[in-house]
């Protein structure tokens, strides 16, 4: 097993979490994913390269679940090191009539999942480390139709901003990454059934493609370890340049 320390990384089961749960594991740490999806979660985990690593079914947003993946973590040589809050889901709809049943569940896994999550992982940090949250560019921009999820990835910006401020003294460093149009199961099956229109989405982007689940995790990995040793606070889109396009 690893010397590099553990990760905690939940919704790891597909996309973009398993992405980077086999980016650290490939790097050498042991990694503990997390997923509602106990069975996915568990023939994912068995694909990633070295030793020590766990896939466990459990709730990201519920401390009891998320504490005992951190506590699998932190018994690992070198400790706990980063938590990855990345499980979220997601679902459109006009805000005049949105569900308070739906609201309160994207709040839940979103807002309150990344609040649970570095609670936990914070608390089995002694020598400090790193959490990165999941945000989005419907946290940084309007999406008509994704008010809610707009709300809750905008809530983790401020997280992160709190949390980074009051957990620097204890060297724990609080980021994360805003995507934009990732490829991944989600938006596959969004593109197949009409959801969202992928010509709208290019012209969009000044890249003029869509970004691949390894990108994102390059950059969680860059924030999750000493590499970023002096980075806290931020929220990074990683969008091929459409925070950055100011004509629609």
């Amino acid at each position: 097993m690893s010397e590099l320390g553990a990760v905690v990384v939940t919704g790891a089961a597909q996309g973009i979490g398993a992405a980077i749960a086999a980016r650290f594991a490939g790097a050498g740490h042991a990694v503990v994913g997390l997923d509602l999806d106990a069975d996915r979660m568990t023939a994912t985990a068995r694909s990633w390269t070295g030793t020590g690593h766990h896939g466990v079914g459990g709730d990201a947003a519920s401390a009891e679940d998320v504490g005992a993946a951190c506590e699998l973590a932190a018994a690992a040589p070198g400790g706990l090191r980063a938590f990855v809050a990345n499980a979220g889901h997601a679902k459109a709809g006009e805000s005049v009539d949105y569900p308070s049943e739906d609201w309160d569940a994207m709040l839940r896994v979103h807002l309150t999942g990344g609040m649970v999550g570095a609670q936990q992982a914070a608390a089995r940090m002694p020598d400090g480390g790193a959490v990165v949250m999941m945000s989005s560019l419907n946290g940084l921009f309007g999406f008509p139709r994704r008010t809610a999820y707009g709300a809750a990835k905008a809530g983790v910006a401020g997280l992160v901003r709190g949390l980074a401020v009051e957990w620097a003294p204890r060297g724990i460093r609080v980021n994360a990454i805003a995507p934009g149009s990732v490829v991944t199961e989600l938006s596959s099956e969004f593109l197949r059934r009409g959801v969202i229109n992928e010509q709208d989405f290019l012209d969009r982007i000044p890249m003029n493609r869509f970004g691949q689940p390894a990108e994102i995790a390059e950059l969680a990995y860059f924030l999750g370890t000493p590499l970023a040793s002096y980075i806290t606070g931020v929220v990074i889109p990683i969008d091929g340049g459409w925070a950055a396009q100011g004509i629609a």
